[in-house]
């Protein structure tokens, strides 16, 4: 037995070796995983400078200063407010004119000159001619436009329209900024994760608001483009073409049956009340007329008697 013992001895000791072994590699494996995690998901996020903490360099500032400073990344263009209201501006304009073609030809020449574009414009012959435009010019050169186009013809409709978006603007840059603070502050935990698990967790955060940034920022491009283009709505039509008279006018046909009608229900109406009224006349009429006869036969019968 004693024999053994040294045997068994060498047989734990390479146990217990193997075990630590095992598990300092699996430790290895996780710290390695999660370095991954963390690369995979700075190199997925954007630039170095959009995701990963500020660097010391920086004099300690955070990812928000640095964002709030002028010439910063992409995401500090959009934390800087308008200076003045932004008033995204409409208008609509129905217009009479002698020939289309050539107004709309004069249209196409009056946005190239105040600086606009046409986005889009259709022409149609169907109940006379008219061309539909849809025009983009800068905000500056809006009511000259509108004046311009108002030359072409006669104005029967116009409509001019400013929106107000200064106050969402705003909003949105508020709900900015506090995103992006979550962001780095989130960053600064995924730096800390000490396991897979911790990292995912953090992960799954940073998607949710890298997903509400790109919401905002995106609703703050859209308001930017619509203040820095107005729109005017363009109507052009011609005089209306004159109609030829039908051989036989249905219309009129209609009308005279409608009122035919109605002077045959009136005459029965009348007829009506005229019976309401003479039927209890007419008894009595009758009635007094049988009194009258009997009082005269009763007078003869006493004549006759005497």
């Amino acid at each position: 037995m004693k024999r053994f013992f040294p045997l068994f001895l060498i047989l734990v000791a390479l146990v217990g070796t193997l075990a630590c072994k095992g598990k300092t590699q699996n430790q290895v494996n996780e710290t390695s995983k999660l370095q991954q995690m963390k690369d995979r998901y700075y190199s997925y996020s954007g630039s170095a400078d959009e995701s990963k903490p500020a660097p010391a360099a920086s004099g300690g500032k955070s990812e928000v200063q640095m964002l709030r400073s002028t010439g910063g990344t992409s995401e500090a263009s959009d934390l800087d407010l308008p200076a003045s209201r932004m008033v995204i501006k409409t208008g609509s304009l129905g217009i009479r004119v002698k020939d289309v073609d050539k107004a709309y030809s004069q249209t196409l020449m009056l946005v190239e000159a105040k600086g606009g574009y046409v986005q889009s414009g259709t022409v149609s012959e169907s109940g006379g001619a008219r061309a539909d435009l849809t025009i983009k010019v800068n905000p500056e050169g809006f009511l000259a436009l509108v004046s311009a186009l108002e030359e072409l013809g006669n104005v029967e409709t116009k409509t001019i329209s400013g929106q107000d978006v200064t106050e969402e603007y705003y909003d949105l840059s508020a709900e900015l900024e506090t995103q992006l603070e979550m962001k780095a502050r989130f960053f600064e935990l995924l730096k800390q994760a000490k396991n897979v698990d911790e990292a995912i967790t953090v992960e799954q955060q940073l998607e949710r608001i890298g997903y509400n940034v790109n919401r905002i920022k995106g609703r703050m491009k859209y308001l930017e483009t619509m203040v820095g283009e107005s729109t005017i709505t363009l109507s052009l039509y011609s005089e209306s073409r004159p109609v030829s008279e039908p051989f036989i006018n249905w219309s009129e046909v209609g009308h005279g049956f409608v009122v035919a009608a109605r002077v045959l229900v009136n005459i029965f109406i009348a007829i009506l009340y005229a019976l309401v009224v003479l039927i209890p006349l007419a008894g009595i009429g009758f009635l007094i007329f049988l009194l009258v006869r009997s009082i005269i036969r009763s007078r003869k019968a006493k004549k006759t008697k005497s």
